[in-house]
């Protein structure tokens, strides 16, 4: 008895201390738009290990079969995701900070276009996390790396392309 007291108390300090990361990711998300602050770009992308927290929210049903950036149709039942700085084809490592349920998407796309968001899942990707009902919560982002293919696939495409010929220099 005395161990599932302790257990119960244990899951309730666990979900105290991750209520308060997600409010304070909050507080900070409020006050970047109001602090101002020099411009700190990076010249390269993120190594792989590199970890973000972000409030994420998700799409489906309005984008379903429509071009995404990347030129790829959107299936909301693929595990692909959206981001405003990620490249094309980075796998990412989603993590639910409330309920700790994570699922693995590609960056194929670019937004979210709301403000103070930075992730947006497809269906699938957001029905693993348990997020629908809610519509958006705080994840753990974990940069895991590109996909070789996906960046082959993109050269072959724009390869033939009249504008990318037009580009290239020819050597006499």
């Amino acid at each position: 008895m005395w161990c599932h007291a302790y257990c119960m108390v244990e899951k309730e300090v666990q979900m105290k201390k991750r209520m308060a990361v997600c409010f304070l990711i909050m507080i900070f998300a409020a006050l970047s738009f109001i602090i101002p602050r020099t411009c700190f770009a990076q010249s390269s992308f993120p190594m792989s290990g590199k970890i973000d927290y972000s409030l994420a929210s998700w799409y489906g049903p309005n984008f379903h079969g429509k071009l995404t950036a990347s030129g790829q149709i959107f299936d909301m039942h693929s595990f692909t995701c959206a981001h405003k700085k990620y490249p094309f084809g980075t796998w990412l490592k989603i993590t639910n900070i409330m309920n700790d349920k994570t699922t693995f998407c590609m960056v194929n796309d670019r937004g979210p276009l709301k403000p103070m968001r930075e992730l947006d899942l497809s269906y699938a990707a957001a029905k693993m996390l348990d997020m629908i009902t809610l519509g958006t919560c705080v994840v753990r982002i974990e940069y895991l790396g590109m996909d070789v293919k996906y960046l082959k696939a993109i050269g072959d495409f724009f390869k033939d392309r009249p504008f990318v010929k037009s580009l290239q220099h020819k050597r006499k």
